[in-house]
């Protein structure tokens, strides 16, 4: 084995089948003064096998052996034998142990040697390394590219461009037509979409590598590609009273019909209709509302293709809030917001709980401090005084204590102060807490004050009085009942304070009066079945007026969510009224706001068909649709909330994953 231009070659000979002429004679050959003759060189390179084949005629006379030389492209000469080659061989075989660089030319020569003489060199036999070829050419009708997509690979290191041609074939793959180049954008490419179709037709595919002026040898051609019917373009959906309508520009001349199908969002598999091949619309009726996906497929009786998929969804229904969309720079983690008089957002995170400046408050970025411990947000730990300066509340703990801790800012700086303290190792992290603003805006704030949480007898409102905060417990006498779920905490226009408690059989309704006692009631046909509430919460225009909105498993559905209301009317509870069941998601989120006048009510609920808005009119709930389809919902945030002029707002961020938010409102 020898080494040349960093390369390795390995040598193997090719004999004459006699024994060739040189060694092994009895008679000696008469002294020559100089070498022997030339012989005949012709060298053939194998790129399969990464091999030479170099042959000659061999001397008459007799010899000692030969030499090998070999030269790349204008180099000097190397020998590449270190011993003589027998005088018997015809032939090497030059075996590169790697791939030689494109495009090199190589020129060997042999040398016939007597009584360690060399004589003349034979003529050159040169070979010429190809550019490399690309390899494993493909191609398929792809009805999301509209097109044939071809690929293959591009190995070569030389090639400045590559040359894609197209033939039309027959059935059986016999070529019919010229082969036609192919215009590509990127002349390196290694991938191209023929768009340019003739439904009729079949075609093949083949592709070159050039370098300057020298092409590599031509892969392909490809599987015959059969053409379906082209897809139509242009699909577009016009949302109406509880209908959608379909339009759409046909291509196909070849098409027998198109089929019209709908689904869910992201999949569209139940079949509609079936029209004449030169139908462009379709009209949807009977639609309830939600969010539909559609598709049209064409086909020939053969051959079919799936066009454009689109989402949509019918108009909302006469009543509806009709809502503009501002869009909103935020925090990819916002989970908190609150509305100021003027409608413009405050937001917050919860973990860690901070409260980021505004462009147009006042205040300074705040996040809460925790001395070596933690600082754990009570429910909606964010809200707006009566000068649009953020309040929150959260429990801050250390190894040997905690205290629910009120910070604000005061228009100048951010202040806190300690509600209440427990001067010993806490018993427990995470608060069972809420808070509201009254008119004023003072914190109430109503926590589960007990080592044990879930106790009724451990209830208690926190109140500014006389200059300090005071405990007042809920049920003074005690109570043997448990609550589980969220606890809920609202003050109506007139300033009385309400509390909304779940437990596991039922939703309990708290007034508190001017003498500072709770009473409570049990609200009807509240009982979860299987289980607690996936969410419950209330407002109140007044004692004798109240919504309270809850979500538990549906009895009716058990793979469903119900999302109910529940009114209290005249200082009565009203029964429930089911607003909207839909398949469990896996999360629960809903929203619910009263305005400041006491006098709208409104809802949003998210569902495995977009986020559902329920507002109150003198004919009834009235359900509509926020413009943002659930496939662009990814573990959302939203919070719906009523400005100073009692107008609707709801501000969505409709993944956890980037920062886009918008507001809509009236």
């Amino acid at each position: 084995m020898n080494r040349i231009w960093g390369l390795s070659l390995a040598l193997g000979l090719l004999l004459t089948g006699c024994g060739g002429s040189g060694g092994g004679g009895t008679t000696s050959a008469p002294p020559v003064p100089a070498g022997p003759a030339a012989v005949q060189l012709q060298a053939t390179y194998d790129p399969a096998q990464v091999q030479v084949t170099l042959t000659w005629t061999p001397l008459s006379t007799p010899i000692d052996g030969y030499n090998l030389e070999a030269q790349v492209n204008a180099g000097s000469f190397t020998q590449l034998n270190d011993t003589l080659i027998p005088a018997a061989a015809t032939g090497l075989l030059v075996t590169f142990t790697s791939k030689p660089p494109e495009l090199t030319k190589i020129g060997f020569r042999v040398q016939a040697v007597r009584n360690g003489i060399g004589g003349s060199f034979s003529n050159l036999a040169e070979i010429h390394i190809p550019l490399e070829a690309p390899q494993t050419i493909s191609a398929w009708y792809s009805g999301s590219d509209g097109g044939v997509y071809v690929s293959w690979d591009t190995p070569s290191l030389l090639a400045d461009r590559y040359v894609l041609e197209r033939a039309t074939c027959d059935g059986a793959g016999t070529i019919t037509g010229p082969w036609t180049a192919l215009s590509m954008s990127y002349a390196l490419g290694s991938h191209y979409t023929d768009a340019n179709l003739d439904e009729t037709l079949q075609y093949r595919y083949r592709v070159t590598a050039w370098s300057g002026s020298t092409s590599s040898s031509t892969t392909g051609p490809t599987l015959p590609v059969a053409i379906p019917p082209l897809a139509p373009t242009g699909l577009s959906a016009q949302p109406l009273a509880n209908a959608i309508g379909l339009s759409w520009v046909n291509r196909s001349q070849a098409a027998t019909q198109i089929q019209v199908f709908r689904g869910g969002v992201g999949t569209a598999n139940t079949l509609l209709a079936t029209l004449p091949p030169t139908a462009t619309s379709y009209q949807d009726t009977g639609l309830s509302l939600g969010y539909y996906t559609y598709t049209l497929v064409v086909t020939n009786g053969t051959l079919s293709t799936t066009g454009p998929w689109i989402t949509s969804a019918p108009i909302n229904p006469t009543g509806a809030p009709t809502l503009a969309s501002t869009p909103m720079a935020g925090s990819p983690q916002t989970d908190v917001a609150a509305l100021s008089p003027a409608g413009l957002w405050a937001l917050g995170v919860t973990s860690p709980l901070a409260i980021p400046a505004t462009t147009w408050g006042s205040w300074t970025s705040w996040t809460a401090p925790t001395a070596g411990g933690g600082a754990y947000a009570v429910t909606a730990p964010l809200a707006l005084g009566p000068q649009s300066r953020p309040h929150t509340i959260y429990l801050a703990t250390s190894s040997i204590a905690e205290d629910l801790t009120h910070a604000w800012f005061d228009g100048t700086t951010w202040q806190s102060e300690v509600i209440r303290h427990l001067a010993t190792s806490p018993t427990y992290t995470f608060p069972s807490a809420t808070f509201t603003l009254d008119q004023a805006g003072i914190p109430r704030v109503l926590e589960d004050t007990g080592a044990t949480k879930g106790s009724f007898a451990a209830l208690a409102l926190h109140q500014w009085i006389n200059g300090a905060w005071t405990q007042e417990p809920l049920f003074p006498g005690g109570a043997t009942d448990w609550y589980t779920g969220t606890l809920r905490l609202s003050v109506d226009p007139g300033d009385t304070l309400h509390a909304l408690i779940p437990t596991w059989y039922d939703l309990r309704a708290l007034d508190r009066h001017a003498d500072g006692t709770w009473s409570a009631q049990t609200l009807p046909d509240t009982r979860p079945w299987g289980g607690g509430y996936a969410f419950a919460d209330g407002v109140w225009a007044s004692t004798d007026t109240a919504w309270t909105f809850f979500q538990v498993a549906d009895a009716a559905n058990p793979l469903n969510d119900a999302f109910w209301v529940l009114p209290k009317v005249g200082g009565a509870w009203q029964a429930p009224t089911l607003l909207r069941s839909f398949p469990h998601m896996g999360i629960t989120q809903a929203s619910i706001a009263l305005s400041p006048d006491g006098t709208r009510v409104a809802a949003v609920v998210a569902t495995t068909n977009g986020l559902y808005l329920y507002t109150q009119t003198p004919q009834g709930w009235v359900e509509s649709l926020l413009p943002i389809p659930p496939g662009d919902l990814a573990y959302p945030y939203f919070k719906v909330a009523f400005d100073g002029g009692n107008h609707l707002h709801i501000l969505v961020r409709p993944s956890a994953y980037n920062t886009a938010m918008v507001d809509l409102h009236e």
